[in-house]
């Protein structure tokens, strides 16, 4: 919607949708799509003024976890829940809820609280990263034109940032060990999070250069995704993170060209 009737018709839908669902008392779903609206615009916004998609990427989540926070704090107050008490009798609520539907889910308020913030940021990567990619497939299926520009992402080339790998490991070695108080180890348990999210994306580019180089069907293809996304996303995170070392897609493409010399 963005790149095809520009950005005054798309925010002006984003905000009517949002005010819309606000208005009519459906305050979570006006905070997700407000959310991931402000995220999804402000990554367009920064990519077609050339910067960087890691750069973009941050910044928009960035935007969108603002805009999340003060519409949930908007929605607190509308409710008349200004205690942090209060806050976290309806976090056991909705614990007790969970547990209702699904006995089989143990869920801890108390820790469910404390990682709020990362499963916000997460929602957001995860909304920003599947927009990328079913960007060139909606573009394909409604038969539109498709503008591509120099800073757009190379979805097989996605990497994670070198720097984030220490980030990542130094996070999850403070939730190890005791240091530096309970405030650390509960951020570092976000930092772990939003992490494995990241990485998933990465071992998601190295799982489809390599059903690429099998020339997997659509039957491989779904029955892959189905088991390793749907059912073991943290093995991809896990294939994502190694492949930091390992370059995954460097060794399959070396792998493929003397079989592809052998049919010159």
């Amino acid at each position: 919607m963005r790149k095809t009737y520009g950005p005054v018709a798309f925010w002006i839908l984003g905000i009517v949708v949002t005010g819309a669902a606000w208005l009519l008392n459906a305050q979570p779903l006006a905070l997700f799509l407000g959310s991931v609206w402000m995220t999804l615009g402000a990554y367009m916004e920064m990519e077609q003024r050339g910067l960087g998609w890691w750069i973009s990427g941050l910044l928009s989540v960035f935007v969108g976890s603002v805009a999340a926070g003060l519409g949930i704090l908007g929605a607190f107050k509308r409710n008349g829940i200004n205690t942090y008490a209060e806050v976290q009798g309806l976090v056991e609520k909705f614990a007790q809820k969970v547990q209702e539907m699904n006995p089989a889910v143990k869920m801890d308020p108390g820790v469910l609280m404390q990682q709020v913030p990362s499963a916000v940021v997460i929602i957001l990567v995860l909304a920003l990263g599947l927009g990328l990619i079913f960007e060139r497939r909606v573009f394909s299926w409604l038969n539109l034109p498709r503008e591509k520009i120099a800073s757009q992402l190379k979805l097989l080339e996605y990497r994670v940032p070198d720097y984030v790998i220490w980030v990542a490991m130094i996070a999850f070695l403070l939730t190890m060990v005791s240091f530096g108080g309970k405030a650390t180890a509960i951020l570092a348990v976000n930092i772990v999070n939003v992490c494995i999210v990241l990485y998933f994306f990465q071992g998601l580019a190295v799982l489809e250069v390599f059903l690429n180089s099998m020339r997997a069907g659509v039957f491989t293809r779904v029955l892959t995704y189905i088991i390793l996304v749907g059912q073991m996303l943290l093995i991809l995170s896990v294939v994502g993170l190694i492949d930091y070392w390992v370059d995954f897609r460097g060794r399959i493409r070396r792998m493929n060209r003397p079989a592809e010399n052998n049919n010159l």
